[in-house]
């Protein structure tokens, strides 16, 4: 059982850093460094709910009777405090990201508001004889 405690410790510990990188590539807007990072943290919470399968039927193996020392159990009330702040910061993280793709949009939105009305006066500014073509008639 300590082994598959020692697991879930490194694997949150490894989502935790993720975690990181993907508030980094976010507040960065590097959306294909995220992409890469959501790609890997979807390896290790695979291998995390493997982990806590593992530890569920080791638990239950192990019956009422067992125990693990104080050092596991101290790990242990570790992996729940850390799984906590995971979910926490993948909330934020997600918020953050909700903002960062409507602020995309409206500026999408004003630029091709910007493009529509360029292309607009171009049009209304636009003499025959200033590019377009014209048919002489003068013969």
């Amino acid at each position: 059982m300590e082994a598959a405690i020692d697991r879930r410790f490194e694997l949150l510990q490894l989502l935790l850093e993720l975690t990181q990188r993907q508030e980094a590539a976010i507040s960065q807007g590097h959306m294909n460094e995220l992409m890469s990072v959501l790609g890997q943290k979807q390896v290790a919470v695979e291998q995390l709910v493997q982990s806590a399968n593992e530890l569920k039927r080791q638990r239950a193996e192990a019956g009422e009777g067992y125990t693990v020392s104080d050092a596991y159990r101290q790990r242990s009330e570790q992996c729940d405090e850390m799984h906590r702040e995971l979910m926490v910061r993948e909330q934020a993280s997600e918020k953050m990201l909700t903002e960062t793709r409507e602020e995309v949009a409206e500026q999408l939105q004003q630029s091709d508001g910007s493009r529509r009305a360029a292309q607009g006066y171009g049009q209304v500014g636009r003499s025959p004889s200033a590019g377009g073509s014209t048919l002489d008639l003068s013969q």
